[in-house]
């Protein structure tokens, strides 16, 4: 029953489902640095990437549609897109170097309303004009600030780490783009507008250590059932002999 019960444990552990010393730890610690927020608990939020796509002046009369997600990828601001599954469309002329189309949007044939009450379409051949484009924000999270800040570079060149954000925002006569409608702590908390779509990857979350407690408490419980089943069968065994 003992070597039952160790291989059992063995296996656990192998899966990184048993319990451990100080496993409680484990609940309340997300990898990576904590913050203390305003009402002195613990900030977690997403640990890997935020990504916010904001459609912003495309949906007009006030109404602004969107995702949030939390990407794990960490690295260069186009591949952290990409693997989160983002769908870009950059120019004819620049490719990806200048990002034309966010998740089809604004569609070729979708008209886009100008201040001065004339529309446009766009066909992605050359670079968007500054009227009507996709603007680019970013929140590291080592500036420990919570707020966007307006990128002049593109998705190619900015390098994203464990807690920033990205934001894409479609902006209409604003020369210096349309910042997100939340906080960088908020699209974090993924605490998502009416209307709004997100996607959290398992893990990638972790605002009280829920997770994380899970993992253990499931590894414990199945650790109980196995040395359970095994203590049953030597007792079947002695009464045979």
């Amino acid at each position: 029953m003992r070597r039952i019960a160790v291989a059992a444990l063995t296996v656990l552990l192998a899966l990184g489902l048993a319990p451990a010393a100080g496993a409680a730890g484990v609940a309340a610690t997300a990898s990576g640095p904590a913050r203390t927020a305003s009402d002195g608990q613990t900030y977690g939020g997403c640990l890997g990437v935020t990504i916010v796509v904001d459609f912003g002046d495309l949906d007009g009369d006030g109404q602004r549609g969107g995702a949030i997600q939390c990407e794990p990828t960490t690295g260069r601001a186009l591949d952290v897109l990409q693997a989160a599954g983002v769908k870009l469309e950059g120019t004819a002329s620049m490719g990806l170097a200048f990002v034309c189309r966010v998740e089809g949007r604004p569609a070729a044939d979708e008209a886009i309303a100008l201040p001065d009450g004339s529309t446009r379409t766009e066909s992605c051949q050359r670079t968007p004009p500054a009227s009507a484009y996709w603007s680019l924000w970013v929140a590291t999270w080592d500036s420990q600030a919570d707020e966007w800040t307006y990128a002049t570079s593109g998705v190619g060149d900015i390098q994203l780490g464990a807690r920033d954000a990205i934001a894409l925002v479609y902006a209409v006569g604003r020369d210096e783009g349309l910042p997100p409608l939340m906080s960088p702590e908020k699209a974090r908390w993924l605490e998502l507008p009416s209307g709004w779509e997100g996607r959290v990857p398992a893990g990638d979350v972790n605002g009280d250590g829920d997770g994380p407690a899970v993992a253990v408490y499931a590894g414990g419980a199945l650790l109980l059932v196995l040395v359970g089943a095994a203590v049953v069968l030597a007792a079947r065994r002695r009464r045979w002999r």
